[in-house]
């Protein structure tokens, strides 16, 4: 029994070490590191699933079928039971049914974007410092926004009960101007107006919790976390 149990053993550590090799073998050595789905297809090798055995096929165009980080999706369920969903290019809401009610096509590849469900408004960010506001139950087009510059728009956070908080990440400026002092900004936004706007520490990550804005800084000495005052409304 001592040597049938240690056989076992040895059986299942050599089966372990193959997989932890076969996995390491699977990354790259160098550059960005693949996602679980390139993984998956580059163990596959050339073999095809079926087409349904993913289920019903979504009606919708998008232009990164073949870039990476095509299964990297941004998914909301509203309130109403619908789901909002955004990959590469395109925005998407679906009905209970999982049919499409509206399309949206993003100026470049979606960054963020979120639901306020008092405002019945998603905001969103994407590439080449773009910004917009749609209207949820349409998918009409509220405001749109693309500057010039280095900047970018950044992260969408929900905040209070219809304020959405969107970022500046200035991390061009900061490359350009070899500056790393240059701060990022958040712009507080109520429908489609303008409330306030501050600066966030370099690089940082916005947060919030319990009704506080939180700015979470990742550095070499360690992981800071600052609270954000909220300025004045602007005045009309």
């Amino acid at each position: 029994m001592k040597k049938q149990c240690v056989t076992i053993s040895l059986s299942l550590g050599i089966l372990m070490a193959s997989m932890v090799h076969n996995t390491i073998s699977a990354l790259p050595r160098e550059g960005t590191p693949k996602t679980y789905a390139q993984v998956d297809s580059e163990h596959n090798n050339g073999k095809k699933l079926k087409s349904n055995s993913f289920g019903t096929k979504v009606s919708v165009n998008y232009k990164c079928l073949d870039q990476d980080g095509t299964d990297e999706a941004n998914i909301s369920v509203l309130p109403s039971g619908q789901t909002l969903v955004g990959i590469c290019d395109v925005l998407f809401m679906l009905d209970a049914n999982e049919k499409v009610i509206w399309e949206y096509n993003v100026p470049q590849m979606l960054f963020d974007s979120t639901f306020i469900p008092s405002t019945g408004l998603i905001y969103g960010t994407a590439g080449d410092n773009n910004m917009f506001i749609l209207e949820a139950s349409t998918g009409k087009e509220l405001v749109r926004n693309s500057r010039n510059g280095s900047a970018a728009y950044g992260q969408v956070k929900p905040y209070g009960n219809d304020v959405c908080l969107i970022t500046d990440n200035n991390w061009g400026y900061r490359e350009r101007l070899d500056d790393p002092t240059i701060k990022d900004g958040i712009t507080a936004w109520r429908g489609t107006e303008v409330l306030w706007s501050t600066e966030l520490p370099p690089g940082a990550e916005l947060m919030v919790k319990a009704g506080k804005i939180l700015a979470l800084t990742k550095t070499k000495d360690g992981i800071f976390i600052k609270e954000i005052p909220v300025p004045k409304a602007k005045s009309h």
